[in-house]
């Protein structure tokens, strides 16, 4: 299973009955995206869970536009301290030395 396949087969199964095939949609759109990672950075839900603990006002409405906000000026976007934290949580001693 291709990294982004849970979110992709989510998508295909919204849209499956009227439009394709589910096996064909699924593989072409694993290789469109191959090179990328797709996240489901959370919804509504959350953004209203949040806001409430934050003790900041905010309609199920403004949640969404602040999901936009997100989106359009990356906050949910990898960073350099993300892939620094992932490579060295996956290998050991991946660190280059600086050359003298």
């Amino acid at each position: 299973m291709g990294r982004n396949t849970q979110i992709l087969q989510e998508c295909i199964n919204v849209l499956t009955d009227q439009l394709f095939k589910s096996n064909q949609a699924l593989a072409q759109l694993e290789e469109y995206f191959s090179t990328r990672l797709i996240v489901d950075a959370g919804d509504v839900e959350v953004v209203a869970s949040y806001a409430s603990q934050l003790r900041l006002r905010v309609t199920k409405e403004e949640c969404g536009a602040v999901l936009d906000y997100m989106a359009q000026t990356g906050m949910v976007a990898i960073t350099i301290d993300h892939t620094e934290d992932a490579i060295n949580e996956k290998w050991d001693d991946r660190f280059i030395e600086p050359e003298r």
